[in-house]
């Protein structure tokens, strides 16, 4: 839910951008460089500018656990068919070493109060390593692995992968205007699901509105969100640059539920949750477990700052770092979309001008692609209200990765990612 870079976002990139600089004929280098410009991103973020009071940041314990046993995956009448897990293994004690000092490094850095990260490499080992406590109570427990946390924008591929489906089975034009489904939509015929995929329809983003922002806590249905982006005018016209908002994918989410009759979540449960067999994949509801914002360099309880219906299509899931590693494996290795919807999802048009870091930066069908000349990183970033994930596959090396965090901030889960994915690769 990407409302721009904070400060502590610009201070690192800064600092990224000086090893660059130095270090620039090393791999390991252009990793960071790549994990700098995700920070600058910020994809789908929360700001960590609130004037609430702080909790002062507490070290926390880590603990380290291997990844649990894969279980068959369950059939679904809905296509696909079945898509095959990746293998658990016991990775090498060197590179568990590994894992575990970089999600070390970020939580010394007071980026977190507890986090998760799952690797799978190309021969289908995996080793899922966590850090931190659930809390930040001194008697805390160790993070616990099964419990789903709030992925944000991490959602997005999820509805992406939906809309890619019903275009494939003749029930949706991705580029025929929607006014079919908003026939009160302004210029609604033209604006297609395709560019609602890629942010290109010029909609606006609700999520930075003051009607939104100061009222977080009521519930918003779908019509309500649309309306006040709507009050904000466009940014662009329909097909013109992609411009990165929220709205685009509640639009989506709601032709979704015309198209098919179900609401999105139902199509996300039939169509990729049961096929994969993501036990811990679920809408975020009033329960959800606690989540912490960074404000003034204290972690701040935000576990009930916003309503789930806040999120919705756009970045209302839940999920564990082992389900999403699933979905990365599965995108990676084309295990949900066909050959040309596969195609389609990975056509990137441009995003943020990151040439100056020497990086190319696009964003295809609810996926995004990070290129230096060291690596290519293909995922998505998400940080909802209380919450954050990245899933991600470095195709070329045959590696995928996830990382959540029980901290709503922008950055630190994708620069794990890619710190984690450019060590990988200089292995393989």
């Amino acid at each position: 839910m990407r409302r721009g870079a904070d400060r502590r976002t610009l201070v690192r990139m800064s600092t990224l951008k000086h090893t660059l600089t130095t270090l620039a004929s090393r791999r390991v280098a252009a990793g960071l460089a790549v994990a700098g410009l995700l920070l600058t991103a910020a994809a789908c973020s929360s700001t960590a500018d609130d004037a609430s009071p702080g909790v002062a940041v507490a070290p926390a314990p880590s603990t380290t656990a291997a990844s649990p046993t894969t279980q068959p995956v369950p059939t679904s009448s809905a296509p696909p068919t079945t898509v095959t897990p990746p293998t658990t293994a016991v990775r090498d004690d060197a590179t568990r070493r590994v894992l575990d000092q970089v999600l070390e490094s970020h939580r010394a850095a007071g980026e977190f109060v507890g986090a998760r990260i799952a690797v799978r490499d190309r021969t289908g080992a995996v080793t899922e390593v966590t850090s931190g406590t659930q809390t930040i109570d001194p008697a805390s427990a160790p993070v616990d692995p099964n419990v789903p946390w709030n992925v944000g924008s991490v959602t997005k591929t999820f509805v992406a992968v939906v809309t890619l489906q019903l275009a494939e089975e003749g029930r949706l034009d991705l580029d025929a205007g929607i006014s079919r489904y908003f026939p009160n939509l302004p210029g609604a015929d033209r604006i297609t699901p395709r560019e609602l995929l890629q942010h290109r329809s010029g909609l606006h983003e609700y999520n930075d509105q003051p009607a939104v922002l100061q009222n977080m806590s009521r519930k918003w249905t779908p019509a309500e969100l649309i309306a006040v982006a709507e009050a904000a005018g466009r940014v662009d016209e329909p097909g013109a640059a992609a411009h990165y908002s929220n709205t685009n994918y509640i639009v989506l989410g709601e032709i979704i539920e015309q198209v098919t009759g179900h609401p999105w979540t139902d199509e996300v449960r039939t169509r990729i949750v049961e096929p994969l067999g993501l036990t811990g994949t679920k809408l975020v509801a009033d329960n959800a477990p606690v989540g912490y914002k960074i404000v003034n360099g204290s972690f701040v309880d935000a576990t009930s700052s916003a309503d789930p219906s806040v999120g919705g299509a756009a970045g209302g899931l839940l999920s564990t770092d082992h389900d999403l590693l699933r979905l990365a494996t599965a995108l990676a290795d084309g295990g949900l979309l066909s050959p040309a919807s596969q195609v389609a999802m990975e056509t990137f048009v441009p995003g943020e001008d990151y040439s100056q870091f020497g990086i190319e930066h696009g964003y295809g069908l609810g996926i995004e692609r990070y290129t230096s000349d060291a690596v290519t990183v293909v995922g998505h970033m998400g940080t909802g209200e209380i919450q954050s994930a990245f899933l991600g596959y470095d195709r070329e090396h045959g590696t995928a990765i996830a990382v959540a965090t029980n901290t709503a901030v922008p950055g630190p889960q994708a620069i794990m990612a890619v710190e984690a994915l450019t060590a990988l690769s200089q292995n393989s």
